[in-house]
Protein backbone atom coordinates (compact mmCIF):
# COMPACT_ATOMS: atom_id res chain seq x y z
CA UNK A 1 0.00 0.00 0.00
CA UNK A 2 1.22 3.50 -0.87
CA UNK A 3 0.77 5.96 2.03
CA UNK A 4 1.42 9.69 1.68
CA UNK A 5 1.90 11.60 4.95
CA UNK A 6 1.63 15.35 5.28
CA UNK A 7 4.02 16.42 8.01
CA UNK A 8 5.81 13.11 7.57
CA UNK A 9 8.97 14.30 9.34
CA UNK A 10 7.09 14.98 12.58
CA UNK A 11 6.82 12.63 15.54
CA UNK A 12 3.63 10.93 14.33
CA UNK A 13 4.80 10.59 10.73
CA UNK A 14 8.12 9.08 11.77
CA UNK A 15 6.38 6.66 14.15
CA UNK A 16 4.23 5.43 11.25
CA UNK A 17 7.15 5.21 8.82
CA UNK A 18 9.22 3.26 11.37
CA UNK A 19 6.82 0.33 11.04
CA UNK A 20 8.26 -0.34 7.53
CA UNK A 21 5.04 -2.05 6.43
CA UNK A 22 4.08 0.15 3.48
CA UNK A 23 5.57 2.43 0.85
CA UNK A 24 5.69 5.84 2.53
CA UNK A 25 5.93 9.31 0.97
CA UNK A 26 6.33 12.50 3.00
CA UNK A 27 5.41 16.12 2.41
CA UNK A 28 6.97 18.50 4.94
CA UNK A 29 8.69 21.85 5.14
CA UNK A 30 11.43 21.41 7.77
CA UNK A 31 14.67 20.87 5.87
CA UNK A 32 16.61 19.65 8.91
CA UNK A 33 13.97 17.04 9.76
CA UNK A 34 13.75 15.94 6.12
CA UNK A 35 17.51 15.28 6.15
CA UNK A 36 17.21 13.26 9.36
CA UNK A 37 14.32 11.23 7.96
CA UNK A 38 16.22 10.44 4.74
CA UNK A 39 19.22 9.23 6.74
CA UNK A 40 17.06 6.94 8.86
CA UNK A 41 14.75 5.83 6.03
CA UNK A 42 16.41 6.42 2.65
CA UNK A 43 13.60 4.53 0.92
CA UNK A 44 11.07 7.26 1.80
CA UNK A 45 10.42 9.76 -0.98
CA UNK A 46 10.31 13.29 0.43
CA UNK A 47 8.69 16.38 -1.03
CA UNK A 48 9.52 19.79 0.42
CA UNK A 49 6.46 21.95 0.82
CA UNK A 50 3.70 23.48 2.91
CA UNK A 51 0.06 22.36 3.06
CA UNK A 52 -0.91 26.02 2.60
CA UNK A 53 0.32 25.58 -1.00
CA UNK A 54 -2.64 23.89 -2.70
CA UNK A 55 -0.88 23.78 -6.06
CA UNK A 56 1.96 21.74 -4.56
CA UNK A 57 -0.49 19.29 -2.97
CA UNK A 58 -2.36 18.85 -6.25
CA UNK A 59 0.87 18.12 -8.13
CA UNK A 60 2.23 15.70 -5.52
CA UNK A 61 -1.04 13.81 -5.09
CA UNK A 62 -1.35 13.47 -8.86
CA UNK A 63 2.25 12.24 -9.24
CA UNK A 64 2.24 9.83 -6.29
CA UNK A 65 -1.32 8.49 -6.62
CA UNK A 66 -1.41 7.22 -3.01
CA UNK A 67 -3.87 4.64 -1.72
CA UNK A 68 -4.05 6.50 1.60
CA UNK A 69 -3.27 10.05 2.70
CA UNK A 70 -2.50 10.60 6.40
CA UNK A 71 -2.90 14.30 7.16
CA UNK A 72 -0.57 14.94 10.09
CA UNK A 73 0.84 18.39 9.23
CA UNK A 74 -0.40 21.02 11.67
CA UNK A 75 0.47 23.82 14.03
CA UNK A 76 0.18 22.07 17.39
CA UNK A 77 1.51 24.27 20.19
CA UNK A 78 -1.34 25.85 22.14
CA UNK A 79 0.55 28.97 23.26
CA UNK A 80 1.68 29.80 19.72
CA UNK A 81 -1.82 29.26 18.36
CA UNK A 82 -3.28 31.64 20.96
CA UNK A 83 -0.88 34.43 19.99
CA UNK A 84 -0.86 33.64 16.25
CA UNK A 85 -4.44 32.61 15.44
CA UNK A 86 -4.32 33.72 11.80
CA UNK A 87 -1.23 31.65 11.03
CA UNK A 88 -2.67 28.74 13.01
CA UNK A 89 -5.95 28.79 11.09
CA UNK A 90 -4.15 29.17 7.76
CA UNK A 91 -2.34 25.90 8.51
CA UNK A 92 -4.87 23.86 10.49
CA UNK A 93 -8.07 24.93 8.73
CA UNK A 94 -7.18 26.24 5.28
CA UNK A 95 -4.30 23.77 4.90
CA UNK A 96 -6.65 20.92 5.79
CA UNK A 97 -9.14 22.18 3.18
CA UNK A 98 -6.32 22.05 0.63
CA UNK A 99 -5.63 18.42 1.58
CA UNK A 100 -9.33 17.57 1.25
CA UNK A 101 -9.56 19.20 -2.19
CA UNK A 102 -6.37 17.51 -3.40
CA UNK A 103 -7.72 14.13 -2.25
CA UNK A 104 -11.07 14.63 -4.02
CA UNK A 105 -9.59 15.99 -7.25
CA UNK A 106 -7.08 13.12 -7.43
CA UNK A 107 -9.67 10.52 -6.33
CA UNK A 108 -7.74 9.28 -3.26
CA UNK A 109 -9.65 6.33 -1.75
CA UNK A 110 -8.87 7.06 1.94
CA UNK A 111 -7.77 10.22 3.74
CA UNK A 112 -7.14 10.12 7.50
CA UNK A 113 -6.94 13.34 9.52
CA UNK A 114 -5.02 13.58 12.79
CA UNK A 115 -7.05 15.50 15.36
CA UNK A 116 -6.80 16.00 19.12
CA UNK A 117 -8.75 15.46 22.32
CA UNK A 118 -8.67 19.27 22.63
CA UNK A 119 -11.19 19.45 19.75
CA UNK A 120 -13.84 18.15 22.17
CA UNK A 121 -15.62 21.19 23.71
CA UNK A 122 -12.73 23.31 22.42
CA UNK A 123 -11.47 26.09 24.69
CA UNK A 124 -8.43 27.10 22.64
CA UNK A 125 -7.65 28.27 19.12
CA UNK A 126 -5.82 24.99 18.56
CA UNK A 127 -8.76 22.87 19.66
CA UNK A 128 -11.23 24.96 17.67
CA UNK A 129 -9.11 24.71 14.51
CA UNK A 130 -9.00 20.93 14.83
CA UNK A 131 -12.75 20.77 15.48
CA UNK A 132 -13.31 22.63 12.20
CA UNK A 133 -11.00 20.18 10.44
CA UNK A 134 -13.04 17.29 11.84
CA UNK A 135 -16.30 18.79 10.59
CA UNK A 136 -14.87 19.31 7.10
CA UNK A 137 -13.57 15.74 6.92
CA UNK A 138 -16.84 14.20 8.08
CA UNK A 139 -18.96 16.41 5.81
CA UNK A 140 -16.78 15.58 2.78
CA UNK A 141 -16.86 11.80 3.21
CA UNK A 142 -18.37 9.72 0.39
CA UNK A 143 -18.32 6.05 -0.58
CA UNK A 144 -15.71 6.79 -3.27
CA UNK A 145 -13.52 9.20 -1.29
CA UNK A 146 -13.52 8.13 2.33
CA UNK A 147 -12.49 10.60 5.04
CA UNK A 148 -12.00 9.62 8.69
CA UNK A 149 -10.24 11.03 11.73
CA UNK A 150 -8.24 10.00 14.75
CA UNK A 151 -8.19 11.93 18.00
CA UNK A 152 -4.82 11.94 19.74
CA UNK A 153 -3.91 12.88 23.27
CA UNK A 154 -0.40 14.05 24.15
CA UNK A 155 2.14 11.84 22.38
CA UNK A 156 4.97 10.98 24.77
CA UNK A 157 8.37 12.42 23.78
CA UNK A 158 6.97 14.29 20.77
CA UNK A 159 8.92 17.33 19.58
CA UNK A 160 8.52 20.29 21.92
CA UNK A 161 6.48 18.33 24.49
CA UNK A 162 6.92 18.26 28.24
CA UNK A 163 8.95 15.05 28.64
CA UNK A 164 11.98 16.06 26.52
CA UNK A 165 11.73 19.55 28.05
CA UNK A 166 11.83 18.15 31.59
CA UNK A 167 14.57 15.65 30.83
CA UNK A 168 16.73 18.44 29.44
CA UNK A 169 16.14 20.55 32.59
CA UNK A 170 17.08 17.53 34.71
CA UNK A 171 20.29 17.09 32.68
CA UNK A 172 21.15 20.76 33.26
CA UNK A 173 20.51 20.44 36.99
CA UNK A 174 17.54 22.85 36.87
CA UNK A 175 14.12 22.40 38.52
CA UNK A 176 11.31 21.03 36.40
CA UNK A 177 8.70 23.66 35.52
CA UNK A 178 5.14 22.54 36.38
CA UNK A 179 2.04 24.64 35.76
CA UNK A 180 -0.13 23.12 38.50
CA UNK A 181 0.26 20.07 40.83
CA UNK A 182 -3.36 19.07 40.09
CA UNK A 183 -2.91 19.16 36.31
CA UNK A 184 -3.77 15.90 34.52
CA UNK A 185 -3.07 14.94 30.92
CA UNK A 186 -4.07 12.10 28.60
CA UNK A 187 -0.85 10.55 27.26
CA UNK A 188 -0.03 7.69 24.92
CA UNK A 189 3.10 6.42 23.20
CA UNK A 190 4.36 7.01 19.68
CA UNK A 191 3.81 3.30 18.94
CA UNK A 192 0.19 3.60 20.09
CA UNK A 193 -0.24 6.68 17.88
CA UNK A 194 0.93 4.73 14.83
CA UNK A 195 -1.24 1.78 15.86
CA UNK A 196 -4.32 4.02 16.06
CA UNK A 197 -3.70 5.32 12.54
CA UNK A 198 -3.30 1.78 11.21
CA UNK A 199 -6.53 0.65 12.88
CA UNK A 200 -8.37 3.67 11.51
CA UNK A 201 -7.19 2.95 7.97
CA UNK A 202 -8.31 -0.68 8.31
CA UNK A 203 -11.70 0.31 9.75
CA UNK A 204 -12.24 2.83 6.95
CA UNK A 205 -11.41 0.19 4.33
CA UNK A 206 -13.94 -2.20 5.81
CA UNK A 207 -16.75 0.08 7.00
CA UNK A 208 -16.39 3.47 5.27
CA UNK A 209 -15.47 6.88 6.66
CA UNK A 210 -17.19 9.81 8.32
CA UNK A 211 -16.15 9.04 11.90
CA UNK A 212 -13.63 9.93 14.61
CA UNK A 213 -11.67 7.07 16.21
CA UNK A 214 -9.60 7.11 19.38
CA UNK A 215 -8.12 4.90 22.11
CA UNK A 216 -8.94 4.73 25.79
CA UNK A 217 -5.80 6.46 27.10
CA UNK A 218 -3.98 6.80 30.39
CA UNK A 219 -4.73 9.89 32.47
CA UNK A 220 -1.49 11.03 34.11
CA UNK A 221 -1.11 13.48 36.98
CA UNK A 222 1.72 15.78 35.94
CA UNK A 223 3.13 16.17 39.47
CA UNK A 224 3.39 12.38 39.80
CA UNK A 225 5.10 12.24 36.41
CA UNK A 226 7.52 15.04 37.29
CA UNK A 227 8.48 13.33 40.55
CA UNK A 228 9.58 10.22 38.66
CA UNK A 229 12.17 12.42 36.91
CA UNK A 230 13.35 14.84 39.63
CA UNK A 231 12.60 16.00 43.16
CA UNK A 232 13.36 19.59 42.16
CA UNK A 233 10.06 20.99 40.86
CA UNK A 234 9.05 24.62 40.39
CA UNK A 235 5.33 25.42 40.14
CA UNK A 236 5.00 28.28 37.63
CA UNK A 237 1.20 28.64 37.48
CA UNK A 238 -1.45 27.75 34.90
CA UNK A 239 -1.11 29.09 31.39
Amino acid sequence: MKVLITGGTGTVGKALIARNDNEYISISRNEENITKLKREHPEVKCYVGNIEDKGLLLRVFKEVKPDVVVHSAAMKHIDLMETNPISGCNINVMGSLNVVEASIINDIPITIGISTDKACMAESVYGASKYLMERVFMNTNTDDNRFALTRFANVAHSAGSVLPFWLNLKKEGKPLKLTDPDMNRLIFTQFEAAQLIKRTIKWTEQHGGGFVKSFKMKCVNMMDLAMTISDKIEVVGKR
